[in-house]
Protein backbone atom coordinates (compact mmCIF):
# COMPACT_ATOMS: atom_id res chain seq x y z
CA UNK A 1 0.00 0.00 0.00
CA UNK A 2 1.65 3.56 -1.03
CA UNK A 3 1.26 6.52 1.33
CA UNK A 4 1.30 9.61 0.26
CA UNK A 5 3.68 10.94 2.99
CA UNK A 6 3.30 14.50 2.25
CA UNK A 7 -0.59 14.44 2.41
CA UNK A 8 0.04 12.95 6.10
CA UNK A 9 2.32 15.47 7.04
CA UNK A 10 -0.14 18.17 6.36
CA UNK A 11 -2.77 16.88 8.00
CA UNK A 12 -0.49 16.29 11.22
CA UNK A 13 0.79 19.70 10.42
CA UNK A 14 -2.78 21.13 10.49
CA UNK A 15 -3.90 19.05 13.12
CA UNK A 16 -1.47 20.23 15.67
CA UNK A 17 -2.42 23.76 14.54
CA UNK A 18 -5.86 23.40 15.24
CA UNK A 19 -5.23 21.97 18.49
CA UNK A 20 -2.53 24.55 19.55
CA UNK A 21 -5.11 27.38 18.44
CA UNK A 22 -8.31 25.63 20.37
CA UNK A 23 -5.91 25.14 23.35
CA UNK A 24 -4.55 29.10 23.32
CA UNK A 25 -8.31 29.89 23.13
CA UNK A 26 -8.51 27.76 26.24
CA UNK A 27 -5.99 29.78 28.07
CA UNK A 28 -7.09 33.10 26.97
CA UNK A 29 -10.59 32.46 28.14
CA UNK A 30 -9.83 30.76 31.23
CA UNK A 31 -5.96 31.11 31.97
CA UNK A 32 -5.47 27.54 32.94
CA UNK A 33 -1.98 27.39 33.01
CA UNK A 34 -1.81 23.19 31.26
CA UNK A 35 -3.82 24.95 28.49
CA UNK A 36 -0.88 27.41 27.90
CA UNK A 37 2.00 24.80 27.89
CA UNK A 38 -0.02 22.39 25.70
CA UNK A 39 -1.19 24.79 23.27
CA UNK A 40 2.93 26.16 22.75
CA UNK A 41 2.98 22.25 22.93
CA UNK A 42 1.23 21.62 19.85
CA UNK A 43 2.33 24.60 17.63
CA UNK A 44 5.87 24.03 18.14
CA UNK A 45 4.88 20.22 16.52
CA UNK A 46 3.05 22.03 14.00
CA UNK A 47 6.24 24.55 13.11
CA UNK A 48 8.23 21.31 12.85
CA UNK A 49 6.14 19.49 10.59
CA UNK A 50 6.08 22.67 8.29
CA UNK A 51 9.73 22.10 8.36
CA UNK A 52 10.28 18.74 7.66
CA UNK A 53 9.43 18.72 3.55
CA UNK A 54 12.58 21.03 3.02
CA UNK A 55 14.84 17.42 3.36
CA UNK A 56 14.19 17.03 -0.21
CA UNK A 57 16.03 20.46 -1.01
CA UNK A 58 20.02 20.26 -0.64
CA UNK A 59 21.68 22.41 2.15
CA UNK A 60 18.82 22.69 4.35
CA UNK A 61 19.34 20.22 6.70
CA UNK A 62 19.73 22.22 9.82
CA UNK A 63 15.89 23.20 8.98
CA UNK A 64 14.51 19.62 7.84
CA UNK A 65 16.58 17.59 10.36
CA UNK A 66 18.41 19.64 13.08
CA UNK A 67 15.49 22.42 14.17
CA UNK A 68 12.82 20.54 13.15
CA UNK A 69 13.65 17.23 15.23
CA UNK A 70 14.74 19.75 17.68
CA UNK A 71 11.39 21.20 17.75
CA UNK A 72 9.45 18.20 18.01
CA UNK A 73 11.60 17.04 21.37
CA UNK A 74 10.66 21.05 22.40
CA UNK A 75 7.00 20.14 22.21
CA UNK A 76 6.60 16.73 23.61
CA UNK A 77 8.54 18.01 26.48
CA UNK A 78 6.20 20.99 26.90
CA UNK A 79 3.34 18.83 26.60
CA UNK A 80 5.16 16.82 29.74
CA UNK A 81 5.09 19.73 31.16
CA UNK A 82 1.81 20.72 30.84
CA UNK A 83 0.39 17.32 32.17
CA UNK A 84 2.53 17.82 35.57
CA UNK A 85 0.85 21.05 35.79
CA UNK A 86 -2.58 19.80 35.35
CA UNK A 87 -1.62 16.72 38.31
CA UNK A 88 -0.52 20.08 40.53
CA UNK A 89 3.15 20.03 39.81
CA UNK A 90 5.25 23.04 39.14
CA UNK A 91 6.63 22.71 35.75
CA UNK A 92 10.04 24.36 34.85
CA UNK A 93 10.29 25.90 31.42
CA UNK A 94 14.16 25.76 31.28
CA UNK A 95 13.70 21.59 31.39
CA UNK A 96 11.36 21.59 29.13
CA UNK A 97 13.52 23.09 26.41
CA UNK A 98 16.91 21.07 27.75
CA UNK A 99 15.71 18.03 25.37
CA UNK A 100 15.34 20.14 22.12
CA UNK A 101 18.61 21.71 22.99
CA UNK A 102 20.81 18.57 23.30
CA UNK A 103 19.31 17.35 20.30
CA UNK A 104 20.97 20.35 18.67
CA UNK A 105 23.90 19.45 20.14
CA UNK A 106 24.00 15.89 19.19
CA UNK A 107 23.31 17.12 15.59
CA UNK A 108 25.88 19.69 15.08
CA UNK A 109 28.60 18.07 17.11
CA UNK A 110 28.16 14.62 17.32
CA UNK A 111 29.93 12.79 13.92
CA UNK A 112 27.44 9.91 14.47
CA UNK A 113 24.57 12.30 13.88
CA UNK A 114 25.35 11.60 10.22
CA UNK A 115 23.92 8.64 9.87
CA UNK A 116 20.58 7.71 9.56
CA UNK A 117 19.70 5.01 12.04
CA UNK A 118 21.90 6.89 14.58
CA UNK A 119 19.86 10.08 14.67
CA UNK A 120 16.59 7.22 14.56
CA UNK A 121 17.91 6.22 17.71
CA UNK A 122 18.55 9.46 19.57
CA UNK A 123 15.41 11.03 18.69
CA UNK A 124 13.43 7.45 19.64
CA UNK A 125 15.08 7.27 22.62
CA UNK A 126 14.30 10.97 23.78
CA UNK A 127 11.21 10.54 22.75
CA UNK A 128 10.10 7.39 24.54
CA UNK A 129 12.11 8.84 27.51
CA UNK A 130 9.48 12.14 27.77
CA UNK A 131 6.58 9.91 26.52
CA UNK A 132 7.09 7.73 29.77
CA UNK A 133 7.35 10.36 31.89
CA UNK A 134 4.44 11.81 30.87
CA UNK A 135 2.31 9.07 31.48
CA UNK A 136 4.30 8.17 34.71
CA UNK A 137 2.77 11.60 35.87
CA UNK A 138 -0.10 10.61 34.72
CA UNK A 139 -0.56 7.28 36.47
CA UNK A 140 0.52 8.26 39.67
CA UNK A 141 -1.29 11.90 40.23
CA UNK A 142 -4.81 11.96 41.64
CA UNK A 143 -6.47 12.40 38.29
CA UNK A 144 -9.54 10.98 36.64
CA UNK A 145 -10.49 8.18 34.53
CA UNK A 146 -9.67 11.31 31.52
CA UNK A 147 -5.94 11.96 32.42
CA UNK A 148 -5.40 8.46 33.00
CA UNK A 149 -7.16 7.71 29.39
CA UNK A 150 -3.91 10.53 28.69
CA UNK A 151 -1.61 8.93 30.56
CA UNK A 152 -2.26 5.32 28.66
CA UNK A 153 -1.84 7.46 25.15
CA UNK A 154 1.22 8.64 26.10
CA UNK A 155 2.28 4.99 27.73
CA UNK A 156 1.88 3.46 24.11
CA UNK A 157 4.14 6.49 22.93
CA UNK A 158 6.72 5.46 25.14
CA UNK A 159 5.97 1.73 24.26
CA UNK A 160 6.39 2.37 20.25
CA UNK A 161 9.22 4.39 20.48
CA UNK A 162 11.26 1.41 22.16
CA UNK A 163 10.04 -0.56 19.51
CA UNK A 164 11.52 2.07 16.81
CA UNK A 165 14.86 2.12 19.12
CA UNK A 166 15.69 -1.75 18.96
CA UNK A 167 14.44 -1.82 15.84
CA UNK A 168 16.92 0.97 14.11
CA UNK A 169 19.43 -0.67 16.30
CA UNK A 170 19.55 -3.81 13.81
CA UNK A 171 17.94 -6.01 16.53
CA UNK A 172 15.47 -7.57 14.59
CA UNK A 173 18.13 -8.35 10.94
CA UNK A 174 19.49 -5.31 8.55
CA UNK A 175 17.40 -2.38 7.81
CA UNK A 176 17.07 -2.01 3.70
CA UNK A 177 15.68 1.57 2.25
CA UNK A 178 12.72 -0.07 1.87
CA UNK A 179 12.09 -0.84 5.32
CA UNK A 180 13.61 2.90 6.43
CA UNK A 181 11.22 4.51 4.60
CA UNK A 182 8.37 2.33 5.90
CA UNK A 183 9.47 3.02 9.20
CA UNK A 184 9.19 6.90 8.67
CA UNK A 185 5.27 6.70 7.42
CA UNK A 186 4.58 4.83 10.01
CA UNK A 187 5.98 7.67 12.42
CA UNK A 188 4.47 10.21 10.84
CA UNK A 189 0.59 8.08 10.83
CA UNK A 190 1.58 7.70 14.86
CA UNK A 191 2.47 11.24 15.14
CA UNK A 192 -1.56 12.19 13.64
CA UNK A 193 -2.87 9.66 15.42
CA UNK A 194 -1.72 10.84 18.99
CA UNK A 195 -2.02 14.65 18.05
CA UNK A 196 -5.91 13.74 17.44
CA UNK A 197 -6.16 12.20 20.48
CA UNK A 198 -4.28 13.94 22.73
CA UNK A 199 -6.04 17.43 21.32
CA UNK A 200 -9.06 15.77 21.94
CA UNK A 201 -8.26 14.38 25.74
CA UNK A 202 -6.81 17.22 26.59
CA UNK A 203 -9.86 19.78 25.53
CA UNK A 204 -12.31 17.34 27.45
CA UNK A 205 -9.79 17.50 30.63
CA UNK A 206 -9.41 21.09 30.56
CA UNK A 207 -13.65 21.76 30.28
CA UNK A 208 -14.45 18.84 32.81
CA UNK A 209 -11.92 20.75 35.38
CA UNK A 210 -13.52 23.85 34.53
CA UNK A 211 -17.23 22.00 34.85
CA UNK A 212 -15.91 20.31 38.55
CA UNK A 213 -14.32 24.17 39.63
CA UNK A 214 -17.82 26.01 38.96
CA UNK A 215 -19.62 23.15 40.90
CA UNK A 216 -17.11 23.32 43.80
CA UNK A 217 -17.46 27.24 43.84
CA UNK A 218 -21.51 26.25 43.91
CA UNK A 219 -21.09 24.02 46.72
CA UNK A 220 -18.16 26.28 49.09
CA UNK A 221 -18.70 28.44 51.64
CA UNK A 222 -17.15 31.52 50.59
CA UNK A 223 -16.07 32.77 53.94
CA UNK A 224 -14.39 29.45 55.40
CA UNK A 225 -13.63 27.05 52.34
CA UNK A 226 -15.70 23.90 53.53
CA UNK A 227 -18.54 22.83 52.25
CA UNK A 228 -21.98 24.41 52.69
CA UNK A 229 -25.23 23.07 53.44
CA UNK A 230 -26.69 22.14 50.21
CA UNK A 231 -22.73 20.21 49.87
CA UNK A 232 -23.23 18.65 53.28
CA UNK A 233 -26.80 17.31 53.10
CA UNK A 234 -25.31 15.07 49.66
CA UNK A 235 -22.14 13.78 50.72
CA UNK A 236 -23.17 13.45 54.74
CA UNK A 237 -26.47 11.12 53.09
CA UNK A 238 -24.19 8.86 51.38
CA UNK A 239 -22.10 8.46 54.23
CA UNK A 240 -24.70 7.61 56.08
CA UNK A 241 -26.21 5.65 53.27
CA UNK A 242 -22.92 3.26 52.92
CA UNK A 243 -22.61 3.23 56.82
CA UNK A 244 -22.92 -0.37 58.68
CA UNK A 245 -22.55 -2.47 61.54
CA UNK A 246 -18.92 -3.38 61.06
CA UNK A 247 -18.81 0.54 59.11
CA UNK A 248 -19.73 3.20 61.17
CA UNK A 249 -19.99 6.59 60.42
CA UNK A 250 -19.40 9.49 63.28
CA UNK A 251 -21.44 12.65 62.54
CA UNK A 252 -20.73 15.75 64.68
CA UNK A 253 -22.69 19.23 64.92
CA UNK A 254 -20.14 21.75 66.55
CA UNK A 255 -20.70 25.31 67.64
CA UNK A 256 -18.27 28.36 68.51
CA UNK A 257 -19.19 29.66 72.12
CA UNK A 258 -20.56 32.93 72.78
CA UNK A 259 -19.71 33.98 69.35
CA UNK A 260 -22.20 36.83 69.48
CA UNK A 261 -20.29 38.31 72.27
CA UNK A 262 -16.91 38.09 70.58
CA UNK A 263 -19.02 40.13 67.42
CA UNK A 264 -19.94 42.67 69.79
CA UNK A 265 -17.13 42.72 70.94
CA UNK A 266 -13.92 43.37 68.23
CA UNK A 267 -16.89 43.50 65.41
CA UNK A 268 -18.03 41.34 63.06
CA UNK A 269 -14.99 41.25 60.59
CA UNK A 270 -12.61 39.84 63.69
CA UNK A 271 -15.92 37.51 64.13
CA UNK A 272 -15.02 36.08 60.41
CA UNK A 273 -11.53 35.44 61.34
CA UNK A 274 -12.51 33.63 63.91
CA UNK A 275 -14.46 31.56 61.84
CA UNK A 276 -11.65 31.24 59.33
CA UNK A 277 -9.29 30.03 62.12
CA UNK A 278 -11.48 27.52 63.26
CA UNK A 279 -12.47 26.19 59.95
CA UNK A 280 -8.44 26.01 59.09
CA UNK A 281 -8.09 23.88 62.61
CA UNK A 282 -10.69 21.31 61.53
CA UNK A 283 -9.69 21.07 57.87
CA UNK A 284 -5.98 20.54 58.76
CA UNK A 285 -7.00 17.09 60.79
CA UNK A 286 -9.58 15.62 58.36
CA UNK A 287 -9.28 12.52 56.03
CA UNK A 288 -9.74 12.74 52.25
CA UNK A 289 -13.34 10.75 52.92
CA UNK A 290 -14.52 13.18 56.05
CA UNK A 291 -16.88 16.01 55.24
CA UNK A 292 -17.22 19.41 56.64
CA UNK A 293 -19.48 22.02 56.17
CA UNK A 294 -21.08 25.41 57.62
CA UNK A 295 -24.48 24.95 58.68
CA UNK A 296 -24.68 28.72 58.82
CA UNK A 297 -23.64 31.26 61.11
CA UNK A 298 -21.05 30.02 63.90
CA UNK A 299 -22.55 26.45 63.42
CA UNK A 300 -20.52 23.72 61.74
CA UNK A 301 -21.02 19.66 60.80
CA UNK A 302 -18.37 17.01 60.30
CA UNK A 303 -19.09 13.81 58.88
CA UNK A 304 -16.41 10.88 59.99
CA UNK A 305 -16.77 7.70 57.97
CA UNK A 306 -15.50 4.63 58.44
CA UNK A 307 -14.62 5.63 62.31
CA UNK A 308 -16.79 4.66 65.87
CA UNK A 309 -17.85 6.82 68.72
CA UNK A 310 -14.24 6.39 70.19
CA UNK A 311 -12.41 7.72 67.55
CA UNK A 312 -14.56 10.28 67.17
CA UNK A 313 -14.24 11.46 70.34
CA UNK A 314 -10.73 11.80 70.16
CA UNK A 315 -10.75 14.01 66.63
CA UNK A 316 -13.94 16.05 68.67
CA UNK A 317 -11.49 17.01 71.11
CA UNK A 318 -8.27 17.51 69.36
CA UNK A 319 -10.45 19.94 67.69
CA UNK A 320 -11.30 21.34 70.98
CA UNK A 321 -7.87 21.73 72.30
CA UNK A 322 -6.28 23.00 69.63
CA UNK A 323 -9.13 26.20 69.53
CA UNK A 324 -8.78 26.43 72.97
CA UNK A 325 -5.22 26.86 73.13
CA UNK A 326 -4.95 29.51 69.68
CA UNK A 327 -5.16 33.05 70.46
CA UNK A 328 -6.51 34.32 67.36
CA UNK A 329 -5.71 37.78 65.95
CA UNK A 330 -2.96 40.13 66.76
CA UNK A 331 -1.40 41.08 70.29
CA UNK A 332 -3.60 44.14 71.12
CA UNK A 333 -6.79 42.39 69.77
CA UNK A 334 -5.60 38.94 70.41
CA UNK A 335 -8.91 36.72 71.76
CA UNK A 336 -9.58 33.04 72.07
CA UNK A 337 -12.60 30.80 70.68
CA UNK A 338 -13.99 27.49 72.19
CA UNK A 339 -16.30 25.07 70.63
CA UNK A 340 -18.61 22.93 72.06
CA UNK A 341 -19.52 19.72 70.24
CA UNK A 342 -22.10 16.91 69.46
CA UNK A 343 -21.42 13.87 68.83
CA UNK A 344 -23.41 10.80 67.43
CA UNK A 345 -22.68 7.50 65.23
CA UNK A 346 -25.11 5.52 62.74
CA UNK A 347 -25.16 3.13 65.29
CA UNK A 348 -28.05 5.04 66.72
CA UNK A 349 -29.80 6.14 63.44
CA UNK A 350 -29.76 5.34 59.79
CA UNK A 351 -31.46 9.07 59.37
CA UNK A 352 -29.66 11.35 58.47
CA UNK A 353 -32.30 14.16 59.78
CA UNK A 354 -33.00 12.20 63.34
CA UNK A 355 -28.76 12.07 63.03
CA UNK A 356 -28.62 15.77 63.08
CA UNK A 357 -31.45 15.75 65.91
CA UNK A 358 -29.46 13.33 68.16
CA UNK A 359 -26.51 15.71 67.53
CA UNK A 360 -28.46 18.60 68.39
CA UNK A 361 -28.99 17.29 71.26
CA UNK A 362 -25.93 16.72 72.70
CA UNK A 363 -24.75 20.13 71.43
CA UNK A 364 -27.30 21.59 73.45
CA UNK A 365 -26.28 19.42 76.75
CA UNK A 366 -22.32 20.05 75.97
CA UNK A 367 -23.66 24.10 76.30
CA UNK A 368 -25.57 23.63 79.37
CA UNK A 369 -22.59 21.83 81.10
CA UNK A 370 -20.69 24.65 80.96
CA UNK A 371 -19.52 24.82 76.73
CA UNK A 372 -15.69 24.06 75.59
CA UNK A 373 -16.94 20.04 76.00
CA UNK A 374 -17.83 16.92 73.80
CA UNK A 375 -20.77 15.43 74.36
CA UNK A 376 -21.86 12.03 72.92
CA UNK A 377 -25.75 11.13 72.45
CA UNK A 378 -27.54 10.13 75.31
CA UNK A 379 -30.54 8.01 73.87
CA UNK A 380 -31.77 7.50 77.57
CA UNK A 381 -33.35 10.88 77.69
CA UNK A 382 -35.90 12.57 75.75
CA UNK A 383 -35.04 15.19 74.03
CA UNK A 384 -35.14 18.68 75.90
CA UNK A 385 -37.22 21.05 73.07
CA UNK A 386 -37.36 23.72 75.72
CA UNK A 387 -33.60 23.58 77.23
CA UNK A 388 -32.47 23.20 73.24
CA UNK A 389 -34.23 26.16 72.55
CA UNK A 390 -32.71 28.28 75.35
CA UNK A 391 -29.14 26.80 75.00
CA UNK A 392 -29.79 27.68 70.64
CA UNK A 393 -30.71 31.52 71.96
CA UNK A 394 -28.07 31.52 74.33
CA UNK A 395 -25.38 30.03 72.13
Amino acid sequence: MSVNIQLVLFLAMGTCLIAGVAMLSEWRNFRDPAAAWWSAGFLLSAVGACLFPFREYPGLDILSIGLSNALFLASYSVICAGIGEFAGRRPSLPLALVPGLVWLLFWGFVPIAADFDARVIAMSVATAFISGVSAWIGFTSRINRLARALAVVMALRAGFFCVRTVWAAGAFGPISDAARSFGFQVVIIEGLWTSVLLGYLMLALLREKRESSLIKLAETDFLTGADNRRAFQMKAEMAVRHASERRVTTLMVLDLDHFKRINDAYGHGFGDTVLKHFADIVMAQLGPADTFARLGGEEFALVLPDRDEAEGLRAAEAIRIALAATRIGDEESAARATVSIGLVTTRHGRALVRLLDLADEALYRAKANGRNRVECVDLGKEPATAEAAVYRLSA
